[in-house]
C-alpha cells in the first residue's frame, strides 16, 4: 500500500507543533512501486513538537521512492521480505542504520532547553549566593551616595526637596522594570524613607525629568530581598520589583546600593553613624 510522509507540525514563529515524519534512503533496491517507479530501502522517523521536540521515535525499515521523499511504502512482512531477498531484489542482511545525534537533539530539543535553563537557574543562583557571601564581609556603608556625575547629583538634588529634620542620605541608584519599557525610577534610601522617583526610559540612560515620586517610610517594610540584582520590596501596601543594574555609566553608586540596601533594611534599627547631611 502506497503511503505519504506525514507533516503536521505547524510553525508559529520559531515555534514548531504537532507531528513531522522524515524518511532517509539507505541504499537503492531492485523492487519498484505499484506505478513502476524505483525505490530505495529507507529507515523512518516521527518527531513530536511542542514548542520544540518532545519525543522522536525510530518506525524502522520502509520501502522509499528514489525521487521523491515524502512517497513511501510500509515495510513488507517476513514472507514477502524473505522473497525478495531470494531474488536479489533486497539486501540480504538488511544494512544496519543510525539515526543521527543532531536528529536526537532537535527531536528532543524541549527536554535539552528545559535542562539547559535549569542549569543556568543553578548557576546564577550559585553566582548570587558566591556574591552575598562576599558582600557579607564587607562592612556595611552608611552613606552618603558618591556625587561624581551629573546624574548622581541630579538625583541627591531631587532628594533634598524631601529630606526632613534629621533624615539623612544613604543610598541612591536607578533600576527598571523588565515588565515595562516606558518608565525608569530612581531609588534614594534614607535613615526613615525609600524615595521611589519616576521618569521615563530613554534609549541609553533614564531622563532627568521627575515625573512621579512615593514616599516611603522604612518601618512599612516587611522584607526587602536582591536576587541576580532583582529586588522585591514588600511593605504594607504591597509589593514591588525592581532591577538594579550593577554597572551604569552615568551612576556611580549602583554596585553599593545593590551590597548594602537588602542589609540596611532589614535590620531592626539601622545604624546611623558617619552619616552626613547633604548641604
Amino acid at each position: 500500500t502506497h503511503a505519504r510522509v506525514g507533516v503536521s507540525a505547524a510553525r508559529m514563529g520559531k515555534l514548531m507543533f504537532g507531528t513531522d515524519e522524515k524518511i532517509e534512503c539507505i541504499q537503492n533496491v531492485g523492487v519498484t512501486g505499484g506505478d513502476g517507479e524505483p525505490l530505495c530501502l529507507a529507515y523512518k522517523t516521527r518527531k513530536v513538537f511542542f514548542g520544540a521536540g518532545v519525543w522522536l521515535h525510530d518506525d524502522g525499515y520502509v520501502l522509499r521512492n528514489a525521487t521523491n521523499a515524502n512517497s513511501y511504502y510500509p515495510w513488507p512482512d517476513a514472507a514477502q521480505v524473505e522473497k525478495w531477498q531470494s531474488m536479489q531484489l533486497l539486501p540480504s542482511p538488511l544494512p544496519t542504520y543510525s539515526i543521527p545525534w543532531y536528529e536526537y537533539a532537535f527531536g528532543y530539543s524541549l527536554w535539552l532547553i528545559v535542562l539547559a535553563l535549569g542549569a543556568w537557574a543553578m548557576f546564577r543562583g550559585w553566582l548570587t549566593k558566591r556574591r552575598h557571601a562576599a558582600n557579607a564581609l564587607v562592612p556595611v556603608s552608611m552613606g552618603p551616595p558618591k556625587q561624581d556625575t551629573e546624574y548622581d547629583r541630579l538625583i541627591s538634588d531631587e532628594a533634598k526637596k524631601h529630606l526632613g529634620d534629621g533624615e539623612l542620605l544613604q543610598h541612591q541608584a536607578w533600576a527598571v522594570n523588565e515588565g515595562d519599557h516606558f518608565h525608569a525610577w530612581y531609588l534614594v534610601l534614607t535613615n526613615r524613607r525609600l524615595m521611589v522617583f519616576t521618569t521615563k526610559r530613554a534609549a541609553f540612560s533614564p531622563s532627568k525629568e521627575i515625573t512621579d515620586t512615593a514616599l516611603i517610610p522604612r518601618d512599612a517594610f516587611t522584607s526587602v530581598t536582591e536576587h541576580d540584582y532583582e529586588f522585591t520590596f514588600a511593605h504594607s501596601g504591597g509589593t514591588f520589583v525592581m532591577s538594579v543594574p550593577k554597572k551604569s555609566k552615568h551612576f556611580s553608586n549602583q554596585e553599593a546600593f545593590i551590597r548594602d540596601v537588602p542589609r540596611l533594611m532589614n535590620r531592626a534599627e539601622p545604624a546611623l553613624a558617619g552619616v552626613q547631611v547633604l548641604g
